[in-house]
């Protein structure tokens, strides 16, 4: 005879086999950038979505995303040193990564629009200071590959002008980690360069 508490119980055994739970999620992007300065904007961009790898023979306008290589808007090197760059690089880089997973687009619009809200903050401090760096309004060398920086900081770029500032020599290359906040300690450090 079938109770109801046998029948119950076997409704749920059925239940828990037939009915799907959460949804796992798949597996991480991987993304690789030429540098870890662009692998922090996509790590931004990408959120949980996405692992950054960094291969430094790739173009520096050049993102791998599952195995095809898509170019970003990088025009030149260094442009990232100038972090008022950063949210129309991070548009590239959600577009592709939009591209790749349409599924997640909605995702990497909103990660684009919480890390630009606050960044754009620390642009309008960095911009402060800089109005007050001595290469303002002066023709400087671009001794250091730094024409970017030099150029966000009020300087004319000429080769026949006054010598980099010696900081600038010092200066870091690439940011720690492909992460924000590695970027934006990245961009502190080529601030400070130029006070």
């Amino acid at each position: 005879m079938i109770t109801r508490r046998l029948w119950l119980s076997a409704a749920a055994a059925v239940a828990t086999t037939l009915i799907p739970g959460p949804a796992i999620a798949a597996e991480p992007l991987e993304v690789t950038a030429p540098t870890r300065v662009l692998g922090a904007i996509v790590a931004a961009e990408g959120g949980a979505a996405v692992v950054v790898r960094i291969d430094a023979t790739l173009g520096p306008a050049d993102l791998r995303v599952a195995g095809a290589v898509h170019s970003v808007a990088v025009s030149q090197r260094g442009l990232l040193d100038d972090p008022r760059n950063a949210p129309r690089v991070g548009a590239g880089v959600r577009k592709i990564l939009s591209a790749v997973r349409p599924d997640l687009a909605a995702t990497f619009e909103a990660n684009h629009k919480a890390w630009t809200l606050t960044f754009v903050r620390k642009v309008l401090a960095w911009n402060a200071r800089l109005a007050a760096s001595p290469v303002r309004g002066k023709r400087i060398v671009d001794s250091f590959d730094r024409a970017a920086l030099l150029a966000w900081a009020g300087a004319v770029v000429d080769p026949k002008g006054q010598p980099s500032p010696p900081a600038l020599a010092r200066a870091p290359k690439d940011a720690a980690a492909s992460t924000l906040e590695s970027y934006v300690a990245y961009v502190e450090a080529l601030v400070r360069s130029l006070e």
